[in-house]
């Protein structure tokens, strides 16, 4: 991955749409919201388009949930993430002049869908303000009054902790709290009602691509759900899929850690028995070397490091 720095920033090339991912925090902002913040998991990547000697700069989120910018798909690396620059450029003199309801200040893309409310945000503002975006159908957006009543409705997350990271709720008697800030789970008779916190089923979302489903029964229904609550699912292969030579080890049935302390154990039980990852199924390992006595708590350093470590 080539690294390199433009005004002292750093950044990572990405092939497929010939351009620049900003990794860290910059003074640079968004040529959509005017903002700087940098934090791909609440506001998507923040990508830069080298053209005519110029740079555009953008929130990924603010590219998907701004009203009035088109997508009209751009796979030729002319645009920028699937967007034509000419649509992008046409779509300032729409929100350039417009407050944000939430800091007041200008370049506000993103128009409530609720018909007569008029108010419009940043899509970081509206994150940070209990608004949504739906990443579903036409990519409604809602302000913090608008807010789809099913997803609104109470929550009980006393001594309740994330299905994903296991780290505690936020206490719903919080004046500050967030009703998207969690995700529910409850896609069918067999599926427990779980709660998990936003970021987590978001950075699991980016794990997982096309392989995006409920993490407590499985099921692929959940992907709707999470889209209608905030949830973005890229159209992508998993990160375990994309990993060189992800599935080499199931066929040679062969613990993959480096060194094997159970290999030249004298006994046959069940810490020598191999198991794969509870995710990807890759990367086996008997358990001892994985440091696991039940099969289900071991995760391999693709999934563990992708969907449920390092979260922002």
């Amino acid at each position: 991955m080539n690294q390199s720095t433009f005004f002292n920033v750093s950044y990572c090339t990405d092939p497929l749409f010939k351009l620049n991912v900003l990794k860290k925090t910059t003074s640079v902002k968004c040529d959509v919201c005017l903002l700087g913040d940098n934090n791909p998991v609440r506001y998507g990547e923040f990508i830069e388009k080298t053209y005519s000697k110029q740079v555009l700069r953008v929130h990924y989120f603010c590219l998907l949930s701004g009203t009035y910018i088109e997508q009209n798909a751009s796979s030729d690396g002319a645009g920028i993430a699937g967007f034509k620059l000419r649509d992008i450029f046409k779509s300032y003199e729409e929100y350039r002049t417009k407050s944000c309801f939430y800091c007041r200040h200008l370049s506000a893309p993103i128009e409530c869908a609720q018909r007569k409310c008029g108010r419009r945000f940043h899509y970081i503002c509206g994150y940070n303000n209990s608004c949504l975006t739906q990443f579903f159908g036409q990519y409604l957006s809602y302000c913090h009054q608008h807010i789809p009543a099913e997803l609104c409705k109470p929550l009980n997350t006393k001594e309740r902790d994330c299905n994903i990271c296991y780290m505690n709720l936020p206490d719903v008697m919080d004046p500050n709290f967030n009703p998207l800030a969690i995700i529910r789970t409850h896609c069918s008779s067999e599926c427990p009602a779980g709660l998990l916190h936003r970021e987590c089923v978001q950075k699991f979302a980016y794990s997982s691509g096309y392989n995006f489903k409920c993490p407590l029964c499985w099921n692929k229904k959940f992907k709707t759900h999470a889209a209608k609550s905030g949830i973005f699912i890229p159209e992508r292969e998993s990160a375990w899929e994309r990993e060189p030579d992800a599935f080499k080890d199931l066929h040679k049935r062969k613990c993959t850690a480096v060194p094997c302390v159970a290999e030249n154990a004298q006994q046959e039980d069940e810490l020598s028995e191999l198991v794969g990852c509870k995710i990807c199924g890759g990367q086996l390992k008997h358990k001892l070397c994985a440091g696991v006595t039940d099969e289900n708590d071991y995760l391999c350093n693709v999934c563990r490091d992708d969907s449920f470590a390092n979260l922002v």
